[in-house]
Order: structure tokens, then sequence, then C-alpha cells
């Protein structure tokens, strides 16, 4: 999701993106018809390959899952019986006690009555005789003593015999607990290991998804360059094409029938047979409202697919094909913007941030002909394929159990702004140009622990998982040592860059100022450069809006760069840094927030940290990952990231709109598992039972 920004750097495009901010800079103005169509071509073999790469990570992904899902069953039975054996050796271990006790009361009664009858044997049988009242007194008691004795003998026989018994079935049952305790800690190692592979797999699917988007960001600005060239060839004999049909200003599309307005504009072809040539919208749906649809892709959607000529074109050259219209909950099972497998609270607040901005664009904005595109202009989409998914019922439950539910600040719904990461302080809409709205403010979004400040979110780009080299994500660390990206001689080009961007408020890249040529022009203008400001290079220093290197509260944004030199200490904005590091560096690397730290490795190489990922307005799901982690509940969630608005109850009436821009193309093959309804406008025009490939041509 984005919004497309008010600065004015000439070679900058900074697309807002909900997984990020990428910085990309293709050289397309000089570059000739033929040539474009060669680099559009790489691209897009580019973007295949990386999409190949996208599938069989998550696949990867999901059968990791599945096993930790398994691996978690099995630690949970094992702690079970862990825990049982422990009672079992406590329950014992009372048994021995009482056992014990009562050999000690035998022992003291069988002593007492040895004892008498060692004083009866010992008189005089004349003595005992005469003492007697009766003979038989006599008899009975020394027969008495005899029988106690055996009885006494025989119950120390009986105790000794259960405790033996006792001990064989401690010992057992301790064997058994030391087995238990191996498998409990074999399981969690096994655990650890596929946690860490998830975790490498959550780093290279974002890396992935980041180069995908950079790679149709690419595509795009190609297309528009080869039709600016065609338009110019044919400008002198075509009159211009003005505007779409009720297009808001800034929406960002444009009339897309050029040539296409004769009439069999579009094509229905049906089991290989041309069925009908129309100027009107055919509308196709299937009984099952199940469709799978075959074009740059193929993807399964609910609700309606339409096709016309009508839908226009964007301002990036991307021509609108196909429009899936279906209710607000169907397109909301297809967001691709939260992991589905996260916390239920976490999904819902995704759910009601998503309904809220689709809701938003409906209302008060849109593109005339739809509402919404498919991708991180709005936001992502991904139809069927995401309740189909992994986990996708944890995701379709989010959904489903907040249906109806927007956020409204002042009787309004919200433009519910997200992004991925915040870095423990969001920024207000006001200072990113997202708009001066009341519920986009900055604030923190950390908590303490230990006297540790620490965020909800990126707590993984924190310094101890640098120091174990291992990057949870990656827009934590960016620095690729054997290729030279941050060497020394590079930092002072991007700080050379910096001063260019603060004198002249503008951008130039490597190719239109080498490194040593930005040096000359800027000692040229009254020795500005880097070199001649602080001499050789001792120590580059990031500091924070706080005043040093301390993630407080308050920590919002990395404001200088401090440069010592053996000849002065120069500083330069935290922001001109930013902007020039994201210009001049090479391949993809960027710094992806407005928080981030510099990290000397070794005298002739540096690290950039990024804090945070996004542009931190708004919602942040990481955030709203670790606030769900902690107990809090969506709503809160939701009304502490969105300030001073509240969850309320809203129906918009109508089906959500959504341009499929991911998988329209000129020629498309709809097919479902059930009867499918063609219509012309409002009309039934055919009904084709299933399995039949329907083909819609843009001719």
């Amino acid at each position: 999701m984005s919004r497309a920004p008010r600065w004015t750097f000439i070679f900058v495009v900074l697309l807002f993106i909900s997984f990020g901010v990428f910085l990309h800079i293709p050289l397309v103005g000089a570059l000739t018809e033929q040539q474009i169509a060669q680099q559009k071509s790489q691209k897009q073999r580019e973007l295949e390959e990386i999409m190949k790469e996208i599938n069989s990570i998550s696949r990867s992904n999901a059968t990791l899952s599945t096993k930790l899902s398994e691996l978690k069953s099995e630690k949970s039975k094992l702690e079970k019986l862990l825990s049982s054996i422990g009672g079992d050796l406590v329950y014992l271990e009372e048994e021995n006690k009482k056992q014990e006790a009562e050999l000690v009361n035998l022992a003291s009664t069988y002593s007492l009555q040895q004892a008498l009858y060692s004083i009866e044997s010992q008189k005089n049988i004349l003595v005992t005789l005469f003492e007697a009242s009766d003979i038989r007194h006599v008899l009975d008691r020394f027969l008495y003593y005899n029988i106690q004795a055996r009885e006494l003998r025989e119950q120390k026989v009986l105790l000794q015999t259960k405790q033996e018994a006792i001990a064989a079935r401690r010992g057992q049952i301790e064997t058994e607990q030391g087995s238990l305790q191996k498998s409990l800690s074999t399981v969690n190692q096994e655990i650890a290991k596929v946690e860490d592979q998830l975790s490498l797999y959550s780093a290279s699917l974002s890396k992935s998804y980041g180069q995908r988007n950079v790679l149709v960001t690419d595509i795009n600005k190609l297309t528009k360059a080869a039709q600016k060239a065609i338009e110019k060839k044919v400008s002198s004999s075509t009159p211009s094409t003005g505007g779409g049909v009720g297009t808001p200003t800034g929406s960002g599309l444009v009339n897309g029938s050029t040539s296409n307005t004769g009439s069999g504009s579009l094509s229905v072809i049906i089991g290989g047979s041309l069925f009908r040539k129309t100027n009107s919208n055919i509308k196709i749906v299937a009984q099952n409202d199940e469709l799978k649809l075959v074009g740059k892709n193929t993807t399964e959607f609910a609700g309606i697919l339409e096709f016309s000529k009508s839908f226009g074109t964007l301002s990036n050259g991307t021509r609108i094909y196909v429009v899936n219209s279906l209710p607000m909950d169907k397109y909301l099972w297809g967001l691709s913007e939260m992991p589905s497998s996260w916390p239920l609270e976490a999904l819902k607040v995704q759910a009601v941030a998503g309904r809220t901005y689709a809701t938003y664009k409906m209302r008060y904005g849109g593109y005339g002909t739809f509402d919404l595109l498919d991708y991180v202009q709005d936001q992502e989409y991904s139809g069927l394929s995401k309740i189909k998914s992994a986990y996708g019922s944890n995701w379709k439950q989010a959904v489903d159990s907040t249906t109806e539910k927007v956020m409204e600040y002042g009787g309004k719904t919200i433009l519910a702004y997200y992004s991925a990461d915040n870095a423990g302080h969001s920024v207000s809409g006001a200072d990113n140009g997202f708009g001066n709205f009341g519920y986009l403010a900055a604030k923190p979004d950390r908590y303490q622990e230990g006297g540790v400040w620490k965020s909800y979110g990126s707590t993984s780009c924190s310094y101890w998982i640098i120091q174990g080299n291992k990057p949870n994500f990656p827009w934590c660390g960016q620095t690729r040592q054997s290729e030279g990206i941050n060497t020394m001689d590079r930092m002072e080009d991007y700080l050379n860059g910096a001063i260019y961007y603060t004198l002249y408020g503008k951008m130039v890249t490597t190719g239109e100022l080498s490194p040593a040529a930005l040096q000359s022009y800027l000692s040229s203008k009254g020795k500005q450069s880097i070199q001649e400001k602080v001499g050789e290079i001792t120590d580059i220093k990031h500091v924070y809006n706080v005043g040093d290197q301390s993630i407080v509260a308050e920590t919002k944004y990395t404001k200088y760069v401090v440069v010592t030199g053996t000849k002065a200490t120069y500083t330069v904005s935290g922001s001109a840094f930013k902007t020039s590091y994201n210009v001049r560096a090479p391949y993809n690397n960027a710094v992806y927030s407005t928080l981030y730290d510099i990290k000397r490795v070794n005298s002739d190489n540096w690290e950039l940290w990024t804090r945070g990922f996004g542009h931190r307005v708004g919602m942040s799901q990481y955030g709203s990952y670790g606030r769900a982690q902690a107990g809090q509940g969506y709503e809160e969630i939701l009304e502490y990231y969105y300030t001073n608005a509240n969850v309320v109850q809203y129906d918009i009436g109508r089906n959500v709109r959504v341009a499929l821009t991911k998988v329209g193309s000129r020629v498309m093959k709809v097919t479902s598992k059930s009867d499918i309804s063609i219509f012309e406008g409002s009309t039934l025009i055919k009904t084709v039972p299933a399995n039949t490939e329907i083909r819609v041509e843009y001719n």
C-alpha cells in the first residue's frame, strides 16, 4: 500500500510499499525503443525466475511450518509424560517414607515384645508358677509372646519386600524419565533447526519479494518509456486522449481506449470457436464462485470477472484489462499483506486495517471505473490462493470474525495506512507526505524490559543479532563485504552525495557524476568535498533525534551523521545521507527507514543497519504481531496505532472493484469447475458447462 510522495527528486522514485520502501533508478530516458524492449524482456525473464523462487520458497516454508507444528505437538506430549512421571516419582517417594515409618514403629514394637519375653523367660519357673493364680495364664503369656514375635518378623519381611518393589519401580521410572528427557532434548533441537530454517526462508522470501517489486517497478517504467516513445512518433497525427472517465485528480489513470474503439474490440471465444465480438462489457461468473484466470499469471478468484475496453491505462503504462468485482470480505480473503500463521489478534488488526483502507478508497477515492489496484500501490491482492494456502483458515477466520468492522475518526472512514515495521516509533502522516490527519500521529511503540527499551516489532534488528551474524530480516543489514559496498572510498562518496544534496536540493547518480567527478565538482565550489572538510576520516557515526545513539521511548529517526577526521569534524543530516546512499550505493542496496545505524567493521568497511521497514505511518504489522503476542486485543492495537480513531460497524453496500494488473493481459482464459454464466452488460448471453475454456481477447 502506498501513496505517491510530494518530493521533487529528479532521479529518485520513492515507492512506499506495505513491506518496505524501495529506491531504484533505472535510467531509461536516453534509451532507444529497441534497447527498452531488450531491457524489458530481460527484466521479465528475471521476474519469472524470481516468481519461481518465491513459489518454491513458499512451498518449502509451508512444509516446514507443518513439520514445526508436528514437532511442537510431540514436544507437548513429551512434557506431559515427563510431568506425569515426575508425579509418579513424588508418589513413590511418599510411599517409601510411609514404609520406612512403619518399619520404625514395627521395630519399636518388636523390641518391646522381646524385652517382656526376656523378663518372663529369665524368672525361675517355680517362682512364675507360684506367682500365677492359674497355670493356664502362664502358658498363654508365653504362647502370646511367641506368636507376636513371629507376626512381627513376618511384617518386617513384608515391609522390606514393599520397599524393594518401590525401589525397583523408581529405577524403572527414572530410566523412562531419562529416555523421555533425551527425546525431549532431541525434539527441542529439531524445533530450533526448523525455526532457524523458517527464519532463513522468511528472509529469503522477503528478499525475493523485494526483488520482485523492484523488477515490477522497472518493467512499468520501461513500459511507460516505450509508450512515450510511440506517442512522440504519432503525436503529429494522433489527437491527445485526455483524462480517464471519472478519474479523480492525481489517481494515475489515463484513458486507455486508444486504437480499440472500433467494432469488435472484445472477442469472446468459447471452446475454440468465436462466440461474439462486442464493444460492451463482458462479465463472467461461476456457479461455485470460483474462477480460474490465466493471463500473465494463473490465479483463482471469487466474484465476477469483468472485461472492458473502457477501464483505461495507468500513468505507468499498465493497461487495465480485467476487473474483479466481489463482496468486501471475499476481497479481504485474498489480501496478501500478513502471514496467515501469525497470531489471530494480529490477523484481525490486518483485516480491519485492510477493510478500512478499501472502504476509504470506495467512499472518497478510487480510479473511476474501479476502486483499487491489486498491488502495493494500494494493497497486495492474490485472490483465493491466500485462504487455500498454509494457515489460510486462520486468515479467513480473522476476516470473517471482524466483518463490517472499520476505523472511523470524526465520523469518517480513515485512510488506514500501514507498513511492515515502524522500528519502535511511528512517523506522522504530515512528516512523511501522507497528509495531516489527526489519526496518523507519531508515537512510540516500545516497552521496557530489564531497563532496556525494546520495539514491539523489530527486536530482531538488535545488535545482539548482528554480533551473532544472524539477521532474520533482509532490511536489518545491507553490507556484502566481499563486494566492497561500503568501503572507505564509497563512504566518502556517499558523504559527498549528501553534501551535494544539501547544497542543491537534488541528487545525482554515479552515472551522471562518478565518485571522482563528484569530489572534483564539490572541490571546485569552494572546497566543499568531505575530504577537504575533515581530512582523512577516522570515524563515522549516527546520532538519533534524542541526541546520541541511545534507544529510548522517543527514539524516532537518525538526525545526523557525524564524520570525524584528522583535520576537523563535520555533520550532515541523516536524511541527506540516506538519500545519497540510496541513489549512489551499488546493486539494490538501500536504507529502508529514516531510523538507521552506521557500524564500523574494520578500517575499510562499514555496515548500515536499518531499524524498521516501510514508511512507518499508521499501523505497524510486526508491531501488531508483538502486541498480539503480549496479549493485546485487535481493537486495542488498532486504536493505539490510529490515534483517537475507533472501531465501528459500517457496510458500504456494494462490491469492491479491483483491477487485476498482475494477471491481466490482452489474451486471457477463464475456466471453472462449475457452470459459468456470461453476461454482455447486464444481459445473460450464454451459460457454459464446467471446465469449458472461455477466451477473451482485446483486438
